[in-house]
Formats: C-alpha cells, structure tokens, sequence
C-alpha cells in the first residue's frame, strides 16, 4: 500500500507545470495605435479599436496586424515556463520522461505574457 501512495504521489508532483504551477495562456492586449488592429489567436480573429484592450486565450503565439499598412505585423511570442520545467526535471530522475510529458500534453511547457501593448501612431 506504501508503494502505491508514493507511486501517485510522485505522478502528481511530476506534472507540476499542468497541477501546481500551470501556465498563463491569457494575454491582455491594448492597443495603443491609431487604428483597429486584428489579433490572430488561437482563441480566433478579434478586433479592437484604438485606446482599448481586450484579453486574448491563447497557448501559442499571437499575431497582430493593423489595417494600416506602415504599421508592421508583430508576433506576441510564448516563453519557457521556467518553473515548471525545473520541477519537471528533479522527479524526472525518478519517473523519466513522464513530467515533461504530462506538462507538453496538456501545454504548460509555455506560458504567454500577462499584457502586450501594441504602438503604432502615426
């Protein structure tokens, strides 16, 4: 019975990144332009108009394009979730591969900023 605790204790403690840490998949873009701008997610397409802000769901990067076409399409980059990776490796010398794993399935091996704000005036 023993073994069978730890066994799930460590299986819990080995996907720190998707249980304990979890990742910021949201991002809270202002836009700080002149003119609407498109933010491209995974969440979908949404607009927002100039002097507003909207949070955008996404696991993955997030493209922002504006109608104005001196104004350059820029890409909101998701970062290592560094904690999480560093808990994922000490019970990796335990379980192998299972943290990393568990938090790659469930996509907690990245995390977006908390807010982004888009200039372009002109």
């Amino acid at each position: 019975m023993k073994k069978i605790f730890v066994l799930f204790l460590m299986l819990i403690i080995s996907s720190c990144g998707t249980i304990g840490i979890g990742s910021n998949h949201k991002t809270e873009v202002y836009n700080n332009s002149s003119n609407t701008i498109s933010v491209k997610a995974d969440s979908g397409i949404w607009n927002i108009k100039p002097a507003s802000s909207m949070v955008i769901s996404s696991g993955n990067d997030i493209t922002i394009t504006s109608k104005k076409k001196s104004c350059m399409e820029t890409t909101v980059v998701r970062t290592p979730n560094t904690a999480a990776l560093i808990l994922d490796v000490i019970p990796g010398f335990f379980l192998g591969i299972v943290p990393i794993l568990v938090d790659a399935i469930s996509n907690n091996l990245y995390k977006m900023p908390d807010s982004y704000s888009y200039n372009c005036v002109e």
